[in-house]
C-alpha cells in the first residue's frame, strides 16, 4: 500500500483537533456574531465536534483503503467519483445518527431542522475536502513516481554507455598491450614502432565507429588483424587469423567490433602455446559468417564471455536470425547472421 499522508500518525491525531476546533467556532459564527462567540462557547459541545471529525476522518481513511482493496487502477477514474459519494453517505449519515441521539438523549430535546442542515454541510464539504487531499495527493506522489522512473531509466542508460565505453576502450587488451610495447622497446625498437601502428589502428577503428550502427565486414577484419597482431606479442606469434571470404561478401554488414571481440575472446579463452598454436579461420557458410578455431577451453573462463553475451542481445535487435555459438567435434564455432544493408533501411524507418 502507498502511504499517503492520510495514512500518517501525527495527521490522524492533530488535523481531526485542528479541524473539528474550526467547525466548531464556524457554526457558533453561523448562529451568532463575533461578540456573542465567547457567550455561547461551550467546552462540551467543543469536544463533540473534534469527537465527529475524529469519526469522520477515520471513516474517509476507512474507506479509502477498502477502494485501495477492491477497486483496480485502471478504475481509478470511477473511484474519484464512488469514493467521495460513499464518504459522503457513510460519514455524514454516522455524524447526523450521533448528532440526533445526542440531542434526544443528553440534551432532552430533537435537534433543529435549521442545525442538521448546517451540521450536514459542514461534514459534507469536510468529506469532500478530505478526499480532495487523498486525490492530490495520489496524482503528486503518480507524477514523482514518473518523474523518479524516468531519472532512474536516464541513470540506467548512462550507466550502460558508461559499460559500452569501457568495454569498448577495453582496458585489459589496453595496459597488456603497453606490457608488451614496453618489453618490446628494450628488444626492437622498429617492431615496436609497427607495434605502437597496430595499437593506434585498433584504438582508433573502436573510438572511429562509436557512433556507427553498422560497419562492412571488410573493416572488421581489419580490426580482427590489428587484435591479432597486438596479442601475438605476449604469444611469441603462435596467432593466425584467415579469412576465406570473397569481394562480394566483404560489403556485408556486422555491428562495429563484432570480430575484434570475437578474436580476443577465443584467444583468451584457448589455451594457446608452441605445441597448439591458435589458428582463427572466418569463413561464409548458410548466410552466416562464422568464426572457428580449435576447442582447447581454459579452466577459468574470462570476462570476454559477458562481452559476448552482450553482443548477441545486440544481433538480436538487428537481424531475425541469432547469433550462434556451438562447440562440437573439439571445434569451436561462432555464426553471425549477415546483416544486408537492406534490413538497416528497414530498421531505421
Amino acid at each position: 500500500m502507498k502511504r499517503f499522508f492520510v495514512h500518517n500518525a501525527f495527521f490522524r491525531l492533530l488535523a481531526p483537533l485542528i479541524y473539528g476546533i474550526l467547525i466548531y467556532l464556524l457554526i457558533l459564527l453561523i448562529n451568532n456574531n463575533v461578540s456573542q462567540v465567547n457567550d455561547f462557547f461551550s467546552s462540551e459541545e467543543l469536544y463533540i465536534c473534534i469527537g465527529l471529525t475524529y469519526i469522520s476522518f477515520e471513516l474517509c481513511r476507512l474507506l479509502i483503503l477498502v477502494f485501495d482493496r477492491l477497486v483496480p487502477e485502471h478504475f481509478f477514474r470511477l473511484r474519484i467519483l464512488l469514493q467521495p459519494l460513499s464518504s459522503i453517505l457513510l460519514s455524514v449519515g454516522i455524524v447526523i445518527l450521533f448528532l440526533t441521539q445526542y440531542f434526544s438523549l443528553y440534551i432532552g430535546f430533537s435537534i433543529s431542522i435549521m442545525q442538521l442542515v448546517i451540521f450536514s454541510v459542514t461534514y459534507t464539504v469536510t468529506v469532500l475536502l478530505y478526499n480532495l487531499l487523498y486525490f492530490s495527493n495520489y496524482y503528486l506522489q503518480r507524477e514523482n513516481t514518473v518523474k523518479l522512473t524516468a531519472e532512474r531509466n536516464q541513470h540506467h542508460v548512462l550507466e550502460m554507455e558508461m559499460t559500452e565505453f569501457r568495454n569498448d576502450i577495453n582496458p585489459e587488451l589496453l595496459f597488456e598491450s603497453l606490457e608488451s610495447l614496453i618489453s618490446l622497446m628494450y628488444r626492437d625498437v622498429e617492431k615496436a614502432e609497427a607495434y605502437i601502428d597496430n595499437l593506434a589502428n585498433a584504438y582508433r577503428y573502436v573510438l572511429t565507429n562509436r557512433q556507427e550502427e553498422l560497419v562492412p565486414v571488410s573493416q572488421e577484419l581489419e580490426a580482427a588483424r590489428n587484435v591479432i597482431a597486438i596479442l601475438n606479442e605476449k604469444y611469441f606469434g603462435h596467432l593466425k587469423f584467415e579469412s576465406a571470404l570473397d569481394d562480394s561478401e566483404l560489403q556485408a554488414m556486422l555491428i562495429p567490433g563484432t570480430l575484434p571481440l570475437i578474436v580476443e575472446a577465443l584467444v583468451r579463452n584457448t589455451i594457446v602455446s608452441r605445441f597448439e598454436p591458435l589458428i582463427i579461420r572466418c569463413y561464409l557458410e548458410d548466410d552466416y559468417i562464422t568464426v572457428q578455431s580449435k576447442l582447447n577451453d581454459r579452466l577459468a573462463q574470462p570476462q570476454q564471455q559477458a562481452a559476448l553475451a552482450r553482443l548477441q542481445k545486440s544481433y538480436g535487435l538487428y537481424s531475425d536470425r541469432p547469433m550462434i555459438r556451438v562447440k562440437a567435434y573439439d571445434e569451436n564455432y561462432i555464426k553471425l547472421p549477415i546483416i544486408n544493408v537492406a534490413e538497416e533501411i528497414a530498421l531505421n524507418r
